[in-house]
């Protein structure tokens, strides 16, 4: 009998300490919307793309990103050239494409805790991004809701 209360008791521990499985982030029609995008072959945008969906799935509505650009030309080579010439300037592990619709796509950077992270992470960008960009601080339920 014994036994049996001390396993109970190992198995209610073990369940306490297991971390819950979090709730997915993205809804079926958002999820839809990542993988709906045609990649074309490009291998960067699809990298790129996959990194977007994971960290969209696992980021709290609260954090933030910061978003380079959007444009309405996100077309799969223009946006894989994007990605040759952003490696040189930022890791590219931590940039973000989101497409929206068929054409407009938001470039976002990074992953931060707050907003006051974030615009420490804008102030240490490329010059070339903080004059070619208008970089905005974004959070990511806000980033979600407009998918």
């Amino acid at each position: 009998m014994l036994d049996l209360l001390e396993q109970a008791e190992a198995l209610a521990t073990m369940e306490a300490e297991t971390p819950a499985v979090a709730e997915p982030m993205l809804s079926a029609a958002q999820r839809q919307r990542l993988e709906a995008y045609a990649v074309g072959g490009y291998k960067l945008l699809s990298e790129r793309l996959a990194a977007t969906r994971e960290v969209l799935e696992r980021s709290p509505d609260e954090r933030y990103a910061l978003e380079l650009f959007v444009t309405d030309n996100a077309e799969p080579a223009r946006m894989e050239r994007f990605l040759l010439r952003a490696r040189d300037m930022v890791p590219l592990a931590e940039v973000y494409l989101l497409p929206v619709s068929d054409r407009r796509m938001h470039v976002l950077f990074g992953s931060f805790a707050s907003e006051r992270e974030a615009l420490e992470a804008e102030r240490r960008l490329p010059p070339k991004y903080q004059h070619a960009f208008r970089v905005a601080r974004r959070r990511f339920g806000e980033l979600r809701d407009e998918m």
